[in-house]
């Protein structure tokens, strides 16, 4: 079968954690993080948030795969689709680590795409789902619920990797379709 890029979930704020002990296996292990500027009341400081919290990339084979998850601390399991581990493609994991370059430069326009507006996933492990804009988080995340075989649940995105389906208008029309 050779390798893949696949995607493993972590319990909530368990990223760094897990990162470290696939490393510590000699599995290839990819973790995105963007740089924020965190503000208390008496500094600043710059630190570094994931860019898919509660997500990491393994590359490896079969085995490899196993073995990143086998006796990790934190790891949940990885994102299914249709009953196999989800696959994230060379290119798609080379359009997150160029858009790590200049992350400054990722903004979102919240113009065209607005809190409660249809969406289509173009990219990433979650291409071809459709969902709901929830909210925005910063200036280039969006949180979008995305609604499939009967599960809901939140991810964050870049509004490069959503196409705007439909604009749902804020009056009586429910955003979920249950009129």
């Amino acid at each position: 079968m050779g390798k893949n890029w696949f995607v493993m979930r972590t319990k909530p704020r368990n990223e760094n954690k897990v990162f470290l002990q696939v490393q510590k296996k000699n599995i290839e292990i990819f973790y995105p993080v963007l740089p924020t500027i965190k503000i208390w009341s008496d500094r600043k400081k710059k630190i570094y948030v994931p860019m898919f919290p509660g997500y990491l990339f393994v590359y490896g084979d079969e085995e490899e795969r196993y073995n990143a998850i086998a006796n990790t601390a934190g790891a949940m399991g990885y994102l299914m689709y249709l009953k196999k581990p989800a696959i994230v493609t060379q290119k798609e994991i080379n359009s997150i680590k160029l858009s790590l370059a200049e992350p400054e430069r990722i903004k979102v326009d919240k113009m065209s795409i607005r809190q409660g507006d249809l969406v289509e996933i173009t990219s990433g492990p979650f291409a071809g789902l459709m969902g709901f804009v929830v909210e925005f988080r910063g200036t280039y995340k969006i949180v979008v619920n995305i609604i499939e075989l009967n599960a809901s649940i939140n991810i964050e995105l870049l509004q490069s990797e959503m196409k705007l389906i439909k604009h749902i208008e804020q009056t009586n029309e429910r955003i979920y379709g249950n009129s």
